[in-house]
C-alpha cells in the first residue's frame, strides 16, 4: 500500500502503543474484489497480490524462455511465473509488500474502534494505514484521494498544493474521521 501522504507524527498522536496486534486479528484474509491476500500475524501485516497476463512470446523482455518456468525477482519482491503454448505467453506475477511490522519500529495504536498502523519511512514522515475490525473480516484505509487530501488541507490550514505532509491534532484526527478521511478501503474477508 503506497501512497503519497505523510504524517510527521504516528497516529494518532498523544496515545499510547499497543504492544502487538490483538489475537482476534491475527489470520489469513482474502480480498475479494482483486483476489489479494493478507497475512496478519502478531506482529506483521503481508499484503500478496497477484496480476494475471497474456501476450506474444516476443513481447516478453528475458533472454531465453524454454517451456514454462518461474523467474524470482529478489529486488522487488516478485515472482514471474510464465506458461508458453505455441507463441503465446500466459503470465502470473506475484509480490508481496509488508505493510506492518512491530519488529521494524512500527506503532500499532488505537482509538475510537480502529487501529493506527503507523509506519516510518523517513526522518519525519510516518505512512499511515488504518486497520477496522468487521464481521468476518477487516478493512484498510489510507489517505490517497483528493479529496482526503484536500480535507486534510482544510484541517491543518496548509496552503501549498504540493505539500503532502501533515500534523494532525487528535482533535483535528477525530474531525477527519468523522468526514470519511482514509476514504481509500480495501475489505479482507477471513479464510483461515
Amino acid at each position: 500500500m503506497e501512497n503519497s501522504v505523510l504524517f510527521e507524527t504516528p497516529q494518532p498522536e498523544g496515545l499510547s502503543n499497543e504492544k502487538g496486534i490483538p489475537k482476534k486479528l491475527i489470520g489469513q484474509y482474502l480480498n475479494l474484489n482483486d483476489s489479494s491476500m493478507l497475512t496478519i500475524t502478531g506482529r506483521l501485516i503481508i499484503k500478496y497480490s497477484f496480476e494475471d497476463f497474456s501476450g506474444k512470446i516476443d513481447s516478453v523482455d528475458l533472454k531465453e524462455i524454454k517451456g514454462d518456468t518461474s523467474y524470482l525477482v529478489t529486488e522487488y519482491k516478485m515472482t514471474f511465473d510464465i506458461k508458453v503454448k505455441g507463441d503465446s505467453t500466459f503470465q502470473r506475477w506475484s509480490y508481496y509488500d509488508s505493510i506492518f511490522d512491530v519488529s521494524a519500529g512500527g506503532i500499532l495504536r488505537k482509538y475510537k474502534g480502529r487501529y493506527f498502523l503507523n509506519k516510518q519511512v523517513s526522518d519525519h514522515g510516518w505512512r499511515v494505514t488504518t486497520l477496522e475490525r468487521i464481521d468476518n473480516g477487516v478493512i484498510l484505509g489510507e489517505v490517497s484521494t483528493k479529496e482526503d487530501i484536500s480535507n486534510l488541507r482544510d484541517l491543518t490550514g496548509t496552503k501549498s498544493d504540493s505539500v503532502f505532509s501533515f500534523r494532525l491534532t487528535k482533535k483535528e484526527l477525530k474531525k477527519y474521521l468523522k468526514e470519511n478521511g482514509f476514504s481509500d478501503r480495501n475489505t479482507y474477508i477471513k479464510i483461515r
